[in-house]
């Protein structure tokens, strides 16, 4: 699998690119129309314990008729690596994100239940801003909508809840189980690693690329920013 653009991409992740298309393609032919790599892929900061987020462009996501093609595909692929986010229609990608039910998966597993986290406008920001195209036009030809107040308001409300619980819970886990290891990479990464890689490189006065394992550092040693500015502690501004 070569990116449109030229990318190196990590071996492990261009073989489970590459299988992944084929399986769509075989299964459900022309489906996939477009397809982005984010994430910590392109933020430079995979890792093989990392997943890998992707947006995949259909003609029609609320097709019922393509549920169950997407389904198919999603079972055949065996790659160990879960790949992972949101199957959009190109319009969806020229307007806000917005709550709407489309097909998606979340640690290899396919649903159609509910909304896909993953449309939400960090998303947007990396596709528009770092995204790595593997089928369709480049995301700067495509006018994916970028709106920096939504994209700071999305940020730290997300901070706030989610990843404050999450940081809660890892320094408890911490501060009861003397043997674990926090001056290894295991906790930082798992901390810096997914959302979190997105979340921190796209909060207010934050805006440059920063590297997954600086901001997981800073997230593991001061848990998720509570300033106004939602900058965290130690990183440049």
């Amino acid at each position: 699998m070569r990116p449109v653009e030229p990318v190196e991409l990590p071996a492990p992740v261009a073989t489970a690119m590459t299988e992944w298309l084929r399986v769509h393609d075989e299964v459900a032919p022309g489906t996939i129309e477009g397809l982005y790599l984010v994430g910590s892929v392109a933020l430079g900061d995979w890792t093989p314990h990392s997943d890998i987020d992707v947006v995949a462009v259909v003609a029609d996501p609320s097709d019922p008729d393509l549920f169950d093609e997407l389904a198919a595909a999603q079972s055949t692929i065996s790659s160990e690596i879960p790949i992972d986010g949101p199957y959009v229609a190109w319009g969806d990608l020229v307007v806000p994100p917005m709550a709407v039910q489309r097909p998606w998966v979340l640690d290899g597993e396919y649903h159609v239940d509910g909304e896909s986290f993953d449309i939400n406008p960090v998303t947007w920001y990396t596709l528009a801003a770092h995204g790595i195209t593997l089928r369709g036009e480049r995301p700067d030809r495509i006018g994916v909508v970028v709106d920096a107040v939504e994209r700071r308001m999305w940020v730290r409300e997300n901070l706030q809840t989610y990843w404050r619980g999450v940081g809660e819970r890892l320094r408890a886990e911490i501060e009861a189980d003397e043997s674990i290891d926090t001056t290894g990479g295991e906790v930082l990464e798992w901390v810096g690693d997914g959302k979190t890689t997105q979340d921190i490189a796209m909060l207010t006065s934050c805006e440059e690329k920063i590297s997954l394992m600086r901001a997981g550092s800073r997230v593991a040693a001061f848990g998720p920013p509570s300033s106004k500015s939602g900058c965290l502690p130690g990183l440049s501004h």
